[in-house]
């Protein structure tokens, strides 16, 4: 950005403007790689807490987890995403429901939380108590041996196998979304007996998660059916439009 834009956006930091400290660190950091001021800005990001920095720092910890090769280092990584991720949540509600493009930033958040989570719980312990419970139709279960298959241990034939497991088992994160292409149909059914699942979706946190994820899986569930009836196009979500 211009010198001039980024000098207010220092002066709108400085009152106290919590999004916009994120902002200039992301200047800093992401545009202009600068160490030094990013290191600066970085620590007042974390700071005052502001979610959209938390993520993605937290997405930076993730890689280097899926990088590394000791154990012990990847749970160092995992570590720093959930403590990044969790010192943004106390400003939550700064997210919103229709980001860019439409997302639903609040639920990507809760959804980068939980797959750090499950990512360390995997990498302690490794799968098979996981797979073992995922066998017994638990979808919790299917969701962490997914996500270690992509984040742990990548395997992208075994992530494909457990997401669509995860799926038809009716995880909020995985219900019709996964990696390997199949019919819409499928998509559709698995979508509506997870918004089925109260329970499946009331594990996953508060009221405040809740709802959030049962809006991201309504979005889910138009858009696929949007694009099920031969639509072609952008899809966009009417609730966002209207808001």
């Amino acid at each position: 950005m211009p010198e001039k834009e980024l000098r207010a956006l220092i002066r709108k930091a400085d009152t106290g403007d919590i999004r916009a400290v994120g902002q200039v660190w992301q200047e800093y950091a992401l545009v202009r790689e600068d160490r030094r001021k990013g290191k600066i800005w970085a620590s007042r990001a974390i700071r005052v807490g502001d979610p959209h920095t938390m993520v993605s720092m937290a997405d930076d910890w993730m890689w280097e987890g899926q990088r590394a090769i000791d154990k012990r280092h990847k749970l160092v990584f995992y570590d720093a995403a959930i403590r990044l991720l969790e010192n943004g949540y106390r400003n939550r509600n700064m997210l919103p429901t229709c980001g860019p493009g439409g997302s639903n930033d609040r639920y990507f958040y809760i959804a980068n939380l939980r797959s750090a989570r499950a990512a360390l719980a995997t990498a302690s312990s490794g799968p098979s108590s996981w797979i073992r419970s995922a066998g017994r139709k638990n979808a919790s279960a299917a969701y962490h041996v997914a996500n270690h298959y992509f984040w742990v241990e990548l395997d992208q034939s075994k992530r494909g196998q457990w997401e669509l497991r995860a799926s038809e088992l009716g995880d909020p994160m995985y219900a019709g979304s996964v990696v390997d292409r199949r019919a819409k149909s499928d998509d559709i059914r698995d979508i509506v007996y997870s918004l089925g699942r109260a329970d499946e979706i009331a594990k996953l946190g508060d009221s405040w998660v809740q709802k959030a994820v049962t809006a991201e899986l309504r979005y889910r569930l138009a858009r696929t059916r949007h694009f099920a009836s031969g639509k072609k196009g952008k899809f966009v979500d009417p609730n966002c439009k209207a808001a």
